[in-house]
């Protein structure tokens, strides 16, 4: 690929962990950010993008989405969901298929890859699924993927691992082969429990028939038996204080853990959710109280957990608005992952620096991404032009991703993207699409 130079000029710069003195930054023809400075004046032939005073940031990383291609691109596949992506000011996704075929053969990953050229606006890195049949598999998975998925809790198209001999078996395999465990951590039998004593006030709270006592107690678990096996974990998505804070006391103690939160624990609380129409803020795990929401900012804002995720999890809203038993849980919301940083930021009065660095440099980091979510010399230039004082409300039939809905309808938001460049090439240019798809598999590429 070969992209045009151009001079960012006059902008307020974040760097992936701080915004900068600097206000000026050049990308060169590879795609890659050349210079970081004051001043800089424009060589011949350079595109000059003047910013004036607006904000200039690296690409955001979603660490956490579910594409469903292939087998279910009539809920969402990578056209329709990288261009949301691009809507929201995230230029890597990392995706999890959690829908038939899993990817539990590195031929399986290998071709996934291969398919999406030319269909993914953004760049892309799948994981592979870690399970009884894909377990002799991962070896070979090394490279391809910096990460296995594990369900330990059931959940939308997975069954939860059955018993703690399986999930040994599991995470031992991935530690033999040297290969990260992600995981979703809940515990089945806790959950059915709830279920089983449910009444009629409660059977219809999905905080309460996902009670925080099965998260806590799976992620307990699931620390306990990767240092017995000596397998590195990362906790998806986690929804509760106490759970993050297992996570964050066993980092400290050495223990190779790590692990991630959502938007939507950030922003949202039980109550909430339960009064969204048409089940809109059903999600595995599911959204908890507020004590559990202050205790999860307060863990972001001592960078305790290694980011933030989507989880970007779309069915039709045909779909969703059913009885609470049989609506499917999981809904879109990668199309406004920046205006959602702000309103974390906004609420909670939290350093918007803190929140981008949750999304950018972080996950980047622990996964292995060395050229994303960051503005520093010889990095991709994924970046993001954003006027943080720009207001406006929430259409959802104006998202690019495939539900056309959302549960921020109608919601005033800041912060939404302008223009978005991957690797030095506009791609998002005030709500258009001016190219056609050129995201790239970033492991396969360097195979």
């Amino acid at each position: 690929m070969t992209a045009s130079p151009i001079l960012f000029r006059g902008g307020r710069l974040f760097d992936g962990h701080r915004f900068l003195d600097q206000t000026d930054l050049r990308s060169d023809a590879q795609g890659k950010i050349e210079a970081i400075g004051n001043d800089l004046q424009p060589l011949a032939g350079e595109v000059v993008v003047e910013l004036d005073g607006k904000w200039l940031l690296p690409g955001l990383v979603d660490c956490h989405v579910h594409f469903r291609e292939p087998g279910l691109v009539h809920k969402e596949g990578y056209l329709t969901g990288s261009s949301g992506a691009l809507h929201g000011g995230v230029t890597t996704v990392m995706e999890i298929q959690n829908n038939p075929p899993l990817m539990e053969t590195a031929e399986l990953l290998r071709q996934k890859m291969v398919d999406l050229h030319g269909v993914s606006r953004v760049d892309f890195v799948p994981y592979g699924n870690l399970t009884v049949r894909s377990m002799d598999q991962i070896a070979a998975m090394v490279g391809l993927t910096p990460a296995v998925k594990c369900f330990l809790g059931c959940s939308t198209g997975s069954a939860g691992v059955a018993d703690e001999k399986t999930m040994r078996m599991l995470f031992t395999a991935a530690a033999q082969a040297g290969m990260k465990v992600v995981a979703h951590c809940e515990d089945d039998q806790i959950m059915a429990d709830a279920q089983a004593h449910a009444t009629a006030e409660t059977a219809d709270r999905h905080d309460l028939m996902r009670p925080a006592v099965g998260e806590i107690e799976s992620i307990r678990n699931a620390i306990r038996v990767a240092g017995e096996v000596g397998a590195e974990l990362h906790v998806f998505h986690i929804s509760t204080a106490d759970g993050g804070r297992l996570v964050a006391e066993a980092n400290d103690a050495g223990q190779a853990v790590t692990g991630t939160t959502g938007t939507q624990y950030l922003l949202v609380t039980a109550e909430e959710a339960y009064a969204a129409k048409q089940n809109r803020f059903k999600v595995n795990p599911a959204i908890k109280s507020d004590e559990h929401r202050q205790g999860l900012r307060e863990l972001i804002r001592d960078g305790r957990l290694q980011g933030i995720g989507t989880d970007h999890a779309p069915h039709p809203l045909a779909d969703k608005d059913r009885p609470y038993a049989k609506a499917p849980s999981g809904f879109p919301s990668i199309d406004l992952v920046l205006p959602m940083l702000f309103a974390i930021a906004d609420d909670s009065g939290m350093d918007m620096s803190l929140l981008l660095r949750a999304m950018t440099s972080q996950p980047a980091d622990e996964f292995g991404l060395s050229q994303k979510g960051r503005l520093q010399l010889g990095a991709d230039a994924d970046l993001v032009a954003v006027d943080p004082n720009v207001q406006r409300q929430v259409e959802e039939s104006e998202l690019p991703s495939k539900c056309k809905w959302s549960p921020f309808h109608g919601r005033q938001m800041r912060g939404f993207p302008l223009q978005v460049w991957l690797r030095g090439e506009l791609v998002f240019d005030h709500g258009e699409f001016p190219l056609k798809p050129s995201g790239k598999p970033i492991f396969l590429s360097e195979n």
